[in-house]
């Protein structure tokens, strides 16, 4: 396809094969063309009827594929993609087994300047060392002479070597730090692993207590791994995100890469909770931004990763007397929630186990009855273990879950051991929730789930994981209602429903141009559909043909 055909203005044409508009029931659920002016759908309906209405106008065939609205990801980490494209990529794809991992390690010390950080990410112990978790002695084996951090997926703990810890500042006699846990080994001494807020301090400078430790990688790095990362995410049709960690280092390379003209796709920004009063100083509410760009909300966390095995949870994991890690007291948590509640801002709080969630919950109650004047709407962030209660409460406070969608096909052989079959029924409970009458969005949490919004539909119609195990069939729901997650769920957790989510006249002209129609195939093989193209306002931002973004090779400044 040639990339120039699409210009910004006037009115052009968009045929295809089908076009499934995701339309208001009631309306006409295929089309077949668009009428686009700027970035915006102005009509969509019959070919021949969009030729009589509008003349003779530029068209664009966009193939005998199916195109739906651009997908949503109410939840994944774009920065800190960018950020870990700069370092190792651990992904059991990639790194097979412990060998393997030694090897890629050992390789990035090679061309890594003597002392300088090696930072791994996507470290899956589960896959890749066979459940056995490494500790800072298997760590120094492979890398001594370089401060190593290995991430794990559920980014919610990583792995330090010694001199990692060394210039961290930590010793056998160094506290736990609040919200975090430093792992010992049975005499006492540091073993290497941090859970949460201990990892936290090294890995994500937005969330850090002690100031920063491991130092930034440059501009330069950074775009180019924000480059890496849209490839990624418009490969799979995904034209908004939720940024879920956003900082004032993520903000800026945000708007550096929005000025440089490399920001591809439209970003929610979630501002972890650090920083909120710089924020309510600045008189700053909900939406503030623009389609590009916005602020949706104070990102805060309750416990711990559903992956990581360390969420909240009133019955401990399987065959043991763990109940996971809560990481907030409730008064603060309290505070937080009100003090957001009454700015007008959004709460958007990770919260996995059912002890998180009724936490929370009961914080949101409590704010909404000192300023019931107040409207917005708040966001559970991951919402992963629910009961009755907790989604009857949901309902009637009108928050707005947002849970995994990939995580039974991602990480359900791992769960049910963890959390056995009857607990898994009401876990990333799509189908109660909705039958509830609740507003559902449809998220990744990349890099702690697959990215492609796809296997996520397919993982919430199928309940099915890698290995073929149906978990939680209850919660099974159609595949309307797994895209839906993905369009207008997601949207309207950003408060953007009104634009995105579907392709109907005043909506945004964001498009992805399937090989396939999801709607038609056999629900095991809808992760498997191609995207072939991917539209942002108007105009082809990813294409098959042409995966590399011409802007990742523009000059950059350090």
């Amino acid at each position: 396809m040639d990339l120039s055909l699409a210009e910004p203005e006037g009115i052009r044409i968009l045929r295809a094969g089908r076009i499934r508009t995701m339309a208001r029931p009631g309306e006409p659920a295929t089309a077949e063309a668009l009428a686009v002016a700027g970035d915006r759908v102005v009509a969509t309906g019959r070919l021949a009827d969009l030729r009589d209405d509008f003349g003779r106008r530029p068209e664009i065939d966009l193939g005998d594929g199916c195109v739906v609205p651009g997908f949503v990801d109410a939840h994944l980490h774009l920065t800190m993609a960018a950020r870990q494209a700069a370092g190792v990529d651990l992904s059991p794809d990639v790194v097979a087994d412990e060998p393997a991992l030694a090897e890629a390690l050992r390789g990035a010390a090679a061309v890594t300047t003597a002392g300088e950080w090696v930072m791994a990410s996507r470290y899956d112990h589960m896959r890749t060392t066979s459940g056995r978790v490494l500790d800072r002695a298997a760590l120094d084996r492979i890398v001594g002479e370089h401060p190593v951090l290995l991430v794990h997926i559920g980014a919610h703990w990583g792995v330090a070597n010694s001199k990692a810890l060394e210039l961290a500042g930590l010793t056998d006699d160094t506290p736990d730090p609040s919200g975090g846990l430093l792992g010992r080994d049975g005499d006492g001494r540091l073993n290497g692993v941090l859970h949460e807020q201990a990892l936290f301090d090294l890995a994500y400078p937005s969330l850090a207590q002690r100031g920063r430790i491991v130092p930034e990688p440059g501009l330069r790095s950074l775009l180019l791994g924000l480059d890496t990362a849209s490839d990624a995410f418009l490969s799979a049709g995904i034209t908004s995100v939720g940024d879920a960690m956003v900082g004032p280092d993520e903000l800026r390379l945000l708007q550096q890469a929005r000025s440089r003209g490399r920001l591809r796709l439209r970003v929610n920004a979630l501002i972890t909770h650090p920083h909120l009063d710089h924020l309510v100083a600045a008189g700053i509410t909900d939406g503030f931004g623009d389609d590009w760009l916005r602020i949706g909300g104070i990102k805060a966390f309750v416990d711990g990763a559903v992956a990581g095995r360390t969420c909240w949870v009133s019955e401990p994991f399987e065959g043991t007397h763990d109940h996971g890690i809560a990481v907030v007291e409730p008064d603060q948590l309290h505070e937080l929630v009100r003090k957001v509640h009454a700015a007008g801002l959004r709460v958007a709080v990770h919260a996995n186990g059912d002890k998180a969630i009724e936490l929370l919950l009961d914080a949101v109650h409590s704010a909404q009855r000192a300023f019931p004047e107040v409207g917005t709407r708040h966001r559970i962030e991951h919402c992963s273990v629910v009961t009755d209660q907790i989604v009857a409460r949901i309902a009637e406070l009108k928050m707005i879950p947002v849970p995994f969608a990939g995580y039974v096909y991602f990480h359900g052989d791992s769960l049910e051991g963890w959390y056995g079959s009857d607990r898994l029924e009401r876990m990333f409970a799509h189908g109660q929730m909705l039958a509830a009458g609740i507003p559902v969005a449809g998220s990744s949490d990349y890099p702690c789930g697959p990215y492609e919004p796809l296997i996520g539909v397919q993982s919430c119609v199928t309940r099915r994981s890698r290995s073929g195990r149906v978990l939680g069939p209850s919660q099974r729901i159609d595949v309307e209602q797994a895209m839906r997650l993905f369009g207008t769920g997601a949207a309207f957790a950003a408060g953007e429903q009104s634009v995105k989510g579907r392709l109907a006249p005043g909506f945004l002209a964001d498009l992805a141009v399937l090989d396939r129609d999801p709607f038609e195939v056999p629900p095991d093989e809808i992760g498997a559909i191609g995207v072939r193209q991917t539209w942002v306002g108007g105009r082809p931002a990813w294409d098959t043909n042409q995966p590399r973004h011409a802007a990742a090779s523009a000059p950059t400044h350090d």
